[in-house]
């Protein structure tokens, strides 16, 4: 008897590792394609001829494409399920990424972004449900290894395209698309092959013992469902604009002050820090998601650092850009993990959905109030109002989500 409970566990130990490598691997491959075009735009605009409004609209279609399309996800997810959207994200995906490839033209490259960036935004929502449905006891520590997954795969689509161009040449660029869509279809075929029914709970992680999270919390306080998803999508909104808004405005305010040096090296540590900070937050997830004082922490560090990236020598502006890095990827990793927490299972991929329209939408629209505002009264620093405001917000909101205070017994 001893002998046969043992081999389930192991069974099930090995099972459990392997869904957690194919979350990994998901996470990955939602980056890489779509942060592999930033390095080659410029070879890309000459080539086509793109006008500078025009270059700027492939980066941030994919943005709108899932601020728009993340509810509806949701709603798919909760018909056709989680195992099947995140198949159809795939495909899409990688259809989308091998197409830009082959079809050369202005018109075509939006489309196939639209539709690579469709695909993504239906992986990224059915993946929350996932975690819930098959690590119920590790929400946390499954989360946070899928934002570890979406950071490996931006560092990877960002420091291995160039280096790719360079040595295929520089004509060469549409076959970084393909190059990208080749680990895209090993992922979908690996997935396909081992990812269990949506409708299955799997499984059992090392250390996964005791109640679920969602039901520590559960219990916790309920709270008003609207306001909760207002306040998810806000939370995660907050954090996404910090980063995409520091990316933005960087090298305009250097540039406005004089500074232009420090671009590369700011923007360089801004985004290194996400790593190291996602990797430490896998090994203390579980006991750090669900809690308000980290997202209180969060936003007041974004807050001096701002502080410190405007008001502090530009030869600082290496560490306020870690700081910032770091503070908005730990908000945002515990922020998605929460519809998982705090929803019914039958509403996680509601939820989700809901929360990131709503968070898509505003780092979409935040850069561009922070550039109006900088139109208007000429002040570069103003540019990153938004952001000063979004640091402040989140303290504000980790008080109004009904999380809990102590750890799940």
């Amino acid at each position: 008897m001893e002998h046969l409970q043992e081999k389930e566990n192991t069974s099930k130990t090995t099972s459990g590792i392997l869904l957690l490598g194919l979350i990994l691997l998901v996470g990955i491959n939602l980056r890489t394609a779509m942060l592999g075009v930033p390095p080659i735009l410029p070879l890309l605009s000459r080539d086509l001829h793109l006008s500078y409004t025009e270059t700027g609209l492939i980066t941030s279609l994919p943005t709108l494409v899932m601020a728009v399309a993340s509810f509806p996800a949701g709603k798919m997810i909760e018909r056709f399920g989680e195992r099947f959207m995140v198949a159809c994200g795939l495909a899409l995906l990688t259809l989308g990424t091998i197409l830009r490839a082959v079809w050369l033209a202005i018109l075509p490259l939006y489309i196939f972004t639209a539709l690579l960036s469709l695909g993504s935004t239906f992986s990224q929502t059915a993946i929350p449900t996932l975690t819930r449905r098959w690590f119920p006891k590790r929400i946390g520590f499954a989360t946070a290894l899928y934002t570890d997954g979406l950071v490996i795969g931006e560092t990877l689509g960002a420091v291995l395209t160039l280096p790719l161009i360079a040595w295929l040449g520089q004509g060469a660029w549409p076959s970084s698309f393909l190059f990208w869509s080749v680990p895209t279809v090993l992922t979908l075929v690996l997935w396909l092959w081992f990812a269990p029914s949506s409708r299955a709970v799997v499984s059992s992680t090392p250390a996964a013992s005791g109640p679920t999270q969602e039901s520590s919390l559960a219990t916790q306080k309920p709270g008003s469902t609207r306001l909760t998803l207002w306040a998810l999508g806000l939370l995660t909104g907050c954090a996404q604009l910090i980063y995409f808004g520091t990316n933005t405005w960087i090298p305009s305010y250097n540039q406005a002050i004089h500074a232009p040096v420090m671009t590369p090296i700011a923007l360089g540590f801004l985004n290194a820090a996400q790593l190291p900070t996602t990797l430490v937050l896998t090994v203390f997830a579980d006991r750090l998601v669900g809690r308000r004082v980290p997202f209180v922490f969060a936003g007041l560090f974004c807050l001096i650092a701002l502080g410190g990236l405007l008001w502090t020598p530009p030869t600082l502006q290496p560490l306020w850009a870690a700081v910032l890095g770091g503070a908005s990827i730990l908000t945002f990793t515990l922020g998605i993990a929460l519809p998982a927490l705090l929803a019914k299972r039958e509403q996680v991929a509601a939820w989700t959905g809901t929360m990131l329209a709503l968070g898509y939408t505003i780092s979409f629209i935040g850069p561009f109030i922070g550039g109006w505002l900088w139109d208007r009264l000429h002040i570069p620093a103003i540019a990153f109002l938004p952001l000063a405001l979004a640091s402040i917000l989140i303290p504000l909101l980790a008080f109004v989500l009904p999380v809990q205070r102590s750890s799940p017994s």
